[in-house]
């Protein structure tokens, strides 16, 4: 996970990002990923889903940006990249803090939520991924291995989530529900941050960047902090929600 927040950092120019004239919008962003989405979207969740399920996508509800995505889409959806970098970067940055505090708002009442635990996982894994920004030369690796090891590094995870916690086992039926409340989800993210385009008079290469960074979250710190939630729908909601967030993204990107 470590690395996977490496690669998204890899090759960003600090210098060059006008940092006055974002910040209103990657406030905006934040405001929207780590409250009003994650609170709408947990009583969406909650009146279909057991409590399994219901904690995977408070989870998943809860963690930053994934950078890497949210750049590419923007990018390709001739969006403004460079304010999607810093909405990512400013959403991985805060989420040590956030992602803990969102969890305990969201399931605190089901589960005993190991907030320090959470708190100084990702510290470590925000803290390492910009060491390793810090310390490896840029052409150190190329586009091509970097690209190949994150896609590596997330099957990875994807496996040893699943494998351990045996996901081949779920109900069709539960799974399906599932799939049916990622994608209202999805659908939910796509409406909130529209309303707030329209409202705040965003633009449209902006308004591209503010909706990728506010609505596609992280997989990697997802997983790793349902690790001591051994339940098949927690991980099985992770990853759908994942799934179902980028092949969006990918028909938002193309349809533009």
């Amino acid at each position: 996970v470590v690395f996977l927040v490496f690669t998204s950092l890899r090759g960003v120019r600090f210098g060059s990002i006008d940092y006055s004239s974002y910040a209103a919008i990657v406030g905006v962003s934040l405001f929207l990923s780590y409250v009003v989405l994650p609170l709408a979207g947990i009583r969406l969740v909650e009146l279909a889903l057991s409590d399994a399920a219901v904690i995977g996508f408070a989870i998943a509800l809860s963690v930053p940006a994934t950078a890497g995505s949210a750049i590419i889409w923007t990018r390709l959806a001739g969006g403004d990249a460079q304010l999607a970098t810093m909405g990512s970067i400013a959403s991985l940055l805060v989420a040590p803090v956030a992602t803990p505090l969102v969890l305990t708002r969201l399931v605190g009442s089901r589960i005993a939520v190991p907030t320090t635990s959470i708190l100084t996982d990702l510290a470590v894994i925000v803290g390492g991924g910009v060491l390793l920004t810090a310390i490896v030369p840029t052409d150190a690796l190329s586009t091509e291995t970097v690209e190949r090891s994150s896609t590596l590094a997330i099957l990875l995870l994807i496996y040893t989530a699943v494998a351990g916690v045996g996901v081949f086992g779920i109900d069709a039926r539960a799974l399906l529900g599932v799939v049916g409340v990622a994608v209202l989800l999805f659908c939910l993210g796509v409406a909130l941050t529209a309303g707030c385009q329209r409202a705040l008079g965003i633009g449209r290469d902006r308004g591209f960047a503010l909706w990728f960074t506010t609505n596609l979250k992280n997989l990697g710190i997802a997983l790793l902090v349902s690790l001591p939630f051994a339940e098949p729908l927690v991980t099985a909601a992770i990853i759908v929600y994942y799934v179902v967030q980028q092949t969006g993204g990918a028909v938002i990107a193309d349809a533009t």
